[in-house]
């Protein structure tokens, strides 16, 4: 095989993954300029746009660092382009289309990336990143997660649903719907590698009662003085049994997601005939989960208030933003959801060990070239 320096190899990172799978010679003939920036596009929900995080904490930002430094030793620009935010579903439900309309608010239109908006769809973002793009083909790298919101944490989590029916749900939405997209993204940027990154169990044997029912109790604004009445040792073991359906369902999530994405990633490369995309199973495990030994995930925090550094910025800007949208359209908002979006999102400690294992999962696709 003909030697490449490093340089050259990541300039060609749209079909870098088929050396591994293909015979030599795999890059064929067409080449970028060696002046071209490296693109990197971030598509998604809450995950990858790294709810709560300061920038340099997002694991995306992570990853364009360690291209920068250690992959191109400073030698190449990394043009970042995101388009995630927070709440963004894989497509929007015929009434929030519908409620939209009405309204005569654009599906492209983006508002803050903090509020918890099915809109603009993932699908839309990556409409709108094409259009940004001179070269749609010059974009090297695509970085996205999807899928929760389209079924909602809050069903996931319900202990009076049923686990078949979740299953189902995770299998529609986690490998037909992302197999969808991911054939969409794929065709939009041919040369793109695809970076799809897994989540996690929220809830575990790790997570006390005690704080698994005072998030809950937050979210929906119960008085705060009458919070002992609810949340005390009584109580906690009378509810016993819906904790323990709620950690076996957040269980399944994780877990049948997680095999779910496998299949719509694997069979993208199937049908590709090469390797256009690579999963990343999180990191995140049960002992990680919300308030565990080792918690990677955000909580409530002292009364009521969101922990993560842009609590205050994203309470401002809910309240005026969900304020505007419930006067122009019918659709159900929540400030006080707005506001704790961050719970069980990655701390910077858990954006840290999902920024490592992109790394890990992306290493040995430049470790076959020699320097």
């Amino acid at each position: 095989m003909t030697k490449h320096s490093r340089r050259n190899f990541i300039k060609q990172l749209g079909a870098f993954a088929g050396l591994a799978l293909a015979a030599p010679n795999a890059f064929g003939a067409t080449l970028f300029d060696e002046t071209d920036a490296f693109n990197f596009l971030v598509v998604g929900d809450s995950l990858v746009w790294g709810q709560g995080l300061r920038e340099e904490e997002k694991f995306y930002h992570l990853t364009k660092e360690w291209l920068r430094t250690e992959v191109f030793q400073n030698t190449r620009q990394i043009d970042l382009k995101v388009k995630a935010h927070s709440g963004a579903s894989i497509n929007l439900r015929p009434f929030e289309a519908d409620a939209l309309e009405k309204a005569e608010i654009g599906e492209t239109e983006f508002y803050h990336p903090e509020i918890n908006l099915s809109f603009p769809s993932i699908n839309a973002q990556i409409d709108v990143a094409k259009k940004e793009y001179k070269n749609p083909a010059s974009v090297d790298l695509i970085m996205l997660t999807g899928g929760i919101t389209d079924i909602r944490l809050s069903v996931i989590l319900n202990p009076l649903k049923d686990n078949d029916e979740l299953r189902r749900e995770i299998v529609k939405h986690c490998h037909e719907k992302m197999f969808e997209m991911l054939t969409r993204a794929a065709m939009e940027f041919p040369n793109a590698l695809i970076v799809v990154v897994g989540y996690y169990p929220f809830l575990s044997k790790h997570t006390p009662a005690r704080v698994m029912l005072n998030n809950i109790l937050e979210i929906y604004e119960f008085p705060r003085p009458l919070k002992s009445a609810i949340n005390n040792p009584l109580n906690r073991r009378l509810l016993k049994s819906y904790r323990k359906k709620m950690i076996e369902r957040s269980q399944i999530w994780a877990t049948d997601s997680t095999r779910e994405f496998k299949k719509a990633v694997a069979r993208l490369n199937t049908e590709s005939g090469k390797q256009r995309a690579v999963f990343v199973e999180s990191p995140i495990k049960e002992e990680n989960s919300i308030a565990a030994p080792k918690p990677m995930l955000y909580e409530t925090g002292k009364k009521g208030r969101a922990q993560d550094a842009l609590a205050e910025e994203r309470l401002k800007v809910c309240d005026e933003t969900i304020d505007e949208l419930k006067k122009l359209t019918d659709l159900k908002f929540r400030a006080r959801t707005c506001e704790l979006a961050t719970i069980g999102h990655p701390n910077p400690e858990g954006s840290k060990a999902i920024a490592e294992a992109i790394k890990e999962n992306l290493k040995p696709l430049f470790q076959t070239v020699t320097e």
